[in-house]
């Protein structure tokens, strides 16, 4: 069994081995994509719909397109220009490659007139660095240089330096293509420091890529192969928290290529294997047309000419699907050479010139010497010497054009040159390499020393700023409540007392009258009505002072632990004629071993208010319970009542000062609402809790906990 056909079996292995655990493979990427549909599902929006379009176009470019179409219709329905000019920018980009560069063109042009109108610069260098990237696909450098440069322009002006990165590594292609070496270098650099700027972790081992890819093109395969091995490593380490494989693939493919130069077949076929695991596992089109095309050079170094056709017929129907112009030069030439190789001469030269028309077309220089020193051996070899003498013409027309590329500047000089501009100006002018060194270090302690200094100002100022503010807060807090407390005061003194006393005040002048006339009936009816009245009114100014004192911090508790059920019946006696007065029935049921730990008065005071007030709120022949339970450490005292109950909302307002909420009772009793205020502040430094349980028409149930 031949050496080749172990290698094919091998790939058949690795394809079912990556198949088989598909569903095992998730990755950062997958992940994102879950979240993005799970959002869609949850809530349609335009940037989410967008999102995932850009992000699984690559696996499934039908459903991409349908997703951004639907932004694009929803946009326009609501006249959003900037979604609309993002939908077209998403459109141009998942059509590239996938549907036509020349329908790709036509949404970034929608795109940038739309951005142009809106002013939107950042998505400006976007789309003109996808243009950019379809003018290179065809062959139009000059507009992709153009576009580039324009892409840049916008990129410094919104500070998008991993897009000038980009375009500068796409310009520095270009010009490698066209073996002007030195501009090459100089925009591969750029774009090392720009991507560098954005903390693309990357920048590093894509530019090494590049600076392999130049020493390559010069015939320096050592430099080349240190360059790519370098590059290699670094996206190997960057592989490790990243699933992205392409770096790794780009590498492999590239040393592959010298392997084959070298001559080392079986490395290269190592090389081929790895970069076939990583392209069938992305489904990659372009990845597997140039894995393809490796392998039927392998196989025309080994002289299996026809299988080397399959191979090469496979990697042209794949660059051919989605027009990747730039690879397609290099396998006409080798399918020519295999068919040649079979005595199919016609044919095979036919492919080998058609593969030199489209480098010529492409401007291609590296390809084109390549294709006519191919030309020129196999002329030579069947004795077309005039033929053969014309294609080495050509060979020596093509070497002058890239000699005079390069002879500007050495690459080494341009790099040291970029290197030198980025550092301190106080090195400047410093020869001795031990002074450069000991000046660096204590460069680089100063800067770690103002670091430092410079963290823990910051860190001084932010907490004086914070600790300030918080302090600003509390007064502002503690003026609000003031405010807040002054104005109930006095709108409880200029409406709540007043009212009250003014109306005494009337009735004792009409009960003088009656006096005076000897009117005893007249009498009898209205001193109960200022009794009644008189009585509300020493309540209130018994709350409101008590209230008034709570606020200005003068009640100062004196804690007892004080037998419950007993504080309780005591209390009730002083209201009890109130009940009486509307046949509510009012039952304690609270344990003679329940003590609780609690200022007399001020205990007093709570259960007074919350009594009052169930009965104010229970209708005539109503009921009213007391009882107490002990929790944990707590004892939970309930004033329950049959009474007309709190809606929701009002609940929500009952203990807030700020509200100015009361209401008056079932028997038209007033109130101010001060009573709850007054429990609150009062269970409040007893370190306790109240609140209420209430059904509309059912009654309610105030709870408040103290130390047991």
């Amino acid at each position: 069994m031949s050496k080749n056909i172990v290698f094919r079996a091998v790939l058949i292995l690795i394809s079912m081995s990556i198949f088989i655990n598909k569903g095992f493979s998730q990755n950062k990427q997958e992940t994102k994509i879950d979240s993005l549909r799970l959002e869609l599902k949850n809530e349609e929006k335009i940037s989410t719909q967008l999102e995932l379009a850009l992000a699984i176009f690559k696996k499934n470019n039908q459903e991409a397109q349908s997703l951004t179409k639907s932004a694009l219709t929803t946009s326009l329905k609501t006249k959003n220009k900037s979604q609309e000019m993002r939908s077209y920018y998403v459109l141009g980009e998942i059509t590239k490659g996938f549907d036509s560069v020349k329908k790709s063109q036509i949404y970034y042009d929608k795109a940038l007139r739309l951005s142009e109108e809106i002013g939107e610069n950042w998505y400006r260098g976007e789309i003109l660095f996808g243009k950019g990237q379809n003018y290179f696909s065809t062959g139009e450098y000059i507009k992709a240089i153009e576009s580039f440069k324009k892409s840049i322009e916008f990129g410094h002006l919104t500070d998008n330096f991993k897009t000038i990165g980009a375009s500068y590594s796409m310009m520095g292609t270009i010009f490698r293509t066209n073996a002007i070496y030195d501009r090459a270098i100089e925009y591969f650099i750029k774009s090392r420091m720009n991507y560098k700027k954005a903390n693309y972790i990357e920048s590093d081992a894509w530019v090494s890529y590049l600076l392999g890819r130049v020493y390559a093109d010069l015939k320096n395969p050592i430099k080349a192969l240190g360059y790519f091995q370098e590059s290699l490593e670094k996206y190997q380490e960057i592989a490790k928290n990243d699933e992205d494989k392409n770096g790794l693939a780009i590498c492999y493919e590239q040393i592959a290529l010298l392997n084959l130069e070298f001559g080392n077949l079986e490395e290269a076929l190592k090389n081929i294997n790895d970069l076939f695991k990583i392209r069938l596992k992305e489904k990659s089109k372009y990845g597997m047309s140039n894995a393809y095309s490796l392998m039927g050079r392998v196989d025309y170094l080994k002289g299996n000419y026809e299988q080397a056709e399959l191979y090469f017929h496979k990697s042209l129907v794949l660059k051919t699907e989605i027009r990747d112009l730039i690879g397609l030069p290099t396998n006409y030439e080798y399918l020519g050479l295999c068919l040649i190789e079979r005595g199919n001469l016609d044919d095979g030269f036919s492919q080998i010139n058609k593969g030199l028309e489209l480098a010529i077309s492409n401007n291609q220089k590296k390809i084109q010497l390549d294709i006519y020193l191919k030309l020129s051996e196999v002329y030579l070899k069947f004795n077309h010497l005039e033929k053969a003498i014309y294609n080495q013409k050509k060979v020596i027309e093509i070497q002058n054009d890239i000699f005079f590329g390069v002879a500007g500047i050495k690459m080494e000089q341009l790099q040291i040159f970029y290197e030198i501009d980025e550092k301190n100006q106080q090195l400047v002018g410093l020869e001795n390499q031990n002074k450069f060194n000991e000046l660096k270090i204590i460069q680089q302690r100063n800067y770690q020393f103002m670091l430092v200094l410079g963290i823990l100002i910051a860190i001084l100022i932010t907490i004086t700023i914070y600790v300030f503010y918080k302090k600003l807060r509390h007064k502002n807090n503690e003026l609000e409540a003031s405010n807040t407390t002054k104005n109930k005061l006095f709108s409880i003194i200029a409406h709540d007392l007043r009212g009250p006393i003014g109306t005494v005040n009337e009735l004792l002048r009409i009960l003088l009258d009656a006096t005076k006339n000897k009117n005893i009936k007249k009498v009898e009816k209205f001193v109960p009505i200022i009794h009644k009245s008189m009585n509300e009114t020493y309540n209130l100014l018994d709350n409101l002072l008590q209230w008034a004192n709570s606020q200005k911090k003068k009640i100062k508790i004196k804690l007892e632990i004080l037998p419950l059920s007993k504080i309780v019946h005591n209390t009730l006696k002083s209201i009890s004629s109130q009940a009486e007065r509307k046949n509510i029935d009012i039952n304690v049921d609270i344990d003679e071993n329940i003590n609780v730990i609690a200022d007399l008065m001020v205990l007093k005071t709570i259960i007074l208010n919350l009594v009052t007030n169930a009965i104010k709120f229970t209708n005539e022949h109503g009921e009213i319970s007391i009882s107490a339970v002990q929790k944990n450490n707590l004892i939970q005292i309930c004033v329950k009542d049959s009474g007309i109950g709190i809606s929701s909302d009002t609940v929500k307002k009952l203990f807030l000062i700020n509200t100015n909420f009361s209401k008056n009772g079932t028997a038209g009793e007033k109130g101010t609402g001060l009573g709850l205020i007054l429990c609150k502040d009062f269970v409040k430094l007893h370190k306790g809790e109240i609140w209420v349980e209430s059904i509309l028409n059912k009654g309610s149930s105030f709870y408040f906990t103290l130390p047991n």
